[in-house]
């Protein structure tokens, strides 16, 4: 007994070692059984989440942002109007209208499904683009070119409408708002990428 007391005292740390080696052994033993099922080796992995979500505060300060200018087009129209007189000479008006159209989105307005994300991708569906300033004509600006003749308030009214008529239908067969969506998606991009996100597919209303 004394004999082995003085082995183990002189070979303690012989022992030490091949004990611990013995229960690696028999750790690794375990593990490698664990990690098959049915003869199959099971992949053992660890799963990144990447998906990037909004917080309640950035998503407001988003529909702060309000009105969301995309484009604005300097425009003019002339417009004349004559009154023929049976004795006198006839009376004539001729002004030039001249304003400034502004397209883009309302971002109070969008929809509770305007944003969806897949990883560190994000869908945007935007509000569609509309004409953000209904008067647009800056009656300061107004220039009257030719006039003889004296004309009430409701004459001069009536050619200030059709010089808004006419800019609308200019603007309507323009390109303004195919230009105006362009612009939207590069600046909205732009602010989700800023968020985080490193794709961004953004589309508008019909």
């Amino acid at each position: 007994m004394k004999k082995f007391s003085l082995f183990i005292y002189h070979h303690w740390r012989w022992i030490v070692t091949i004990v611990t080696l013995v229960f690696i052994a028999i750790a690794m033993r375990s593990l490698s059984k664990a990690i098959k099922s049915d003869g199959e080796l099971v992949s053992v992995g660890i799963e990144k989440d990447t998906t990037i979500a909004l917080t309640p505060a950035q998503v407001t300060s988003i529909r702060n942002i309000g009105k969301w200018e995309f484009l604005s087009m300097r425009m003019e129209e002339i417009v004349d109007t004559t009154h023929r007189r049976m004795v006198l000479s006839n009376e004539e008006l001729v002004r030039i209208y001249k304003g400034t159209v502004r397209l883009g989105v309302d971002m109070s307005k969008l929809g509770d499904d305007w944003l969806t994300t897949r990883g560190d991708t994000a869908v945007v569906t935007l509000p569609k683009i509309r004409q953000l300033n209904k008067k647009f004509i800056d009656e300061a600006r107004t220039e009257t070119f030719y006039e003889t003749g004296a004309w009430s308030g409701e004459a001069r009214e009536q050619m200030y409408l059709r010089a808004e008529r006419r800019m609308k239908e200019r603007l309507a067969k323009s390109n303004a708002y195919q230009e105006a969506e362009r612009n939207g998606r590069e600046q909205v991009a732009a602010l989700m990428r800023s968020l985080g996100f490193k794709a961004v597919n953004v589309s508008f209303g019909k």
